[in-house]
């Protein structure tokens, strides 16, 4: 027998599969009855899961699931909101990943860095263009990162990439493999599953 522990399991609300408890949404009441997304799992009190899905979101608010696992029968939900909400949280958890990248040297920016970090196999994982890449260098870089079948996302500004990297403007970074890497790209995944529903 194994000796590794099985994480506990818990059910979402809105499609009613069970899963590990850390690949769901957890939500509890505030002390003002309040819905927050608890993201990280950290607060006290009575707590329900969703997936992190937008269809299961949305069908827990619809059916009221929230409010019946929470008792709480009075709290208005509405499920578009609750989507924003969720994908705000998640871009700050990736910004902040971001920022712990950068500090252990991490990530790779500038488009010609990246692409050469590509083409030299430098141990990309995967690439984070800006929203407002240019088309020509965004070309470019998604063409390198193909070759290599490194995945390419996009989010954020180029200002705001280059504030967390403490560096000017940038529309390219690469992250490098690791464990940092894999909980940001869980993130970026995530985020933009969420997102989709906007």
């Amino acid at each position: 027998m194994s000796g590794r522990c099985r994480e506990p399991e818990r059910t979402c609300v809105g499609c009613r599969t069970s899963q590990p408890r850390t690949r769901l949404i957890r939500y509890v009441l505030s002390p003002q009855q309040q819905l927050l997304v608890d993201y990280r799992q950290r607060l006290p009190g009575r707590g329900v899961y969703t997936c992190c899905e937008p269809d299961c979101v949305i069908k827990a608010v619809e059916r009221k699931q929230l409010q019946r696992g929470l008792k709480a029968a009075e709290l208005q939900l509405d499920a578009r909101q609750l989507l924003v909400d969720i994908g705000e949280i998640l871009l700050r958890r990736i910004e902040n990943l971001l920022g712990m990248a950068r500090k252990s040297g991490q990530v790779v920016s500038g488009s010609q860095a990246v692409i050469g970090g590509l083409k030299g196999g430098e141990g990309i994982s995967f690439v984070l263009l800006s929203d407002d890449i240019s088309a020509g260098v965004a070309d470019k870089v998604i063409g390198a990162a193909g070759k290599q079948q490194v995945e390419v996302f996009q989010l954020l500004t180029k200002g705001r990439i280059g504030e967390i990297l403490g560096k000017g403007e940038r529309s390219v970074a690469g992250l490098q493999s690791g464990q940092l890497s894999d909980a940001i790209l869980l993130e970026v995944q995530r985020y933009k599953r969420m997102s989709r529903e906007n």
